[in-house]
């Protein structure tokens, strides 16, 4: 098991159109998947003004679907955004990866914080995504194990969990079958995934 951080910028994202022409702080969280993009959940802060162009700019944006505000505040707004074409994020939902959430973005580059099986996996990835014409560029890869963040239990069931598509979506094996096969019952599983995502997120 490995973390990777990768900087990413996808040209055809909304994410990287805000970033690169207005001073504002991006942060996203993906609220649910589907084949070619899904929905997500973006926290942006800055001036007021700027705020209120930056929210009709995603509304234009031909990789969005459709936009909801959630919440608006003083310097911040909230927004449900669909996004309906993102071929970079298809790259991502076909990967054994799990992302740590939020995503940073600053300057029209992503900050993609994956835990995976290996650095081959991590190669197949930036190899799909400069084909799609992103730049990418690989800040580090740590292998987990030698951190201690997931106990041996935690990274076995979190690495049979990836190298069987639990996390891919859609999920090519669900959590019955999963826990059949690492001899566990499912509330086991379930709490063992749910300790192992909390050390991770805990960490970062």
């Amino acid at each position: 098991m490995i973390e990777a951080l990768l900087s990413i910028r996808i040209p055809e994202l909304w994410v990287t159109l805000v970033t690169e022409n207005y001073d504002v702080e991006l942060s996203c969280q993906v609220g649910g998947a589907a084949r070619k993009g899904g929905w997500g959940l973006a926290t942006i802060k800055g001036e007021d003004k700027v705020l209120r162009n930056v929210v009709e700019e995603i509304r234009k944006h031909p990789s969005v679907g459709g936009v909801k505000v959630q919440s608006r505040g003083q310097g911040v707004v909230t927004l449900i955004v669909d996004v309906v074409k993102c071929k970079a994020c298809e790259v991502l939902i076909r990967s054994k990866t799990f992302m740590v959430f939020p995503v940073s973005v600053a300057k029209g580059r992503m900050k993609w914080l994956l835990i995976t099986d290996n650095n081959k996996t991590i190669g197949r990835i930036s190899t799909e995504l400069e084909r799609l014409s992103c730049d990418v560029s690989i800040e580090r890869i740590i292998p987990l194990n030698g951190k201690g963040v997931l106990t041996s239990r935690q990274e076995e069931v979190i690495h049979k969990a990836l190298s069987s598509g639990y996390f891919d979506y859609p999920r090519k094996t669900n959590s019955t079958k999963l826990a059949r096969e690492l001899g566990i019952s499912v509330s086991t599983l379930s709490e063992v995934v749910r300790s192992a995502q909390r050390r991770i997120f805990t960490g970062y």
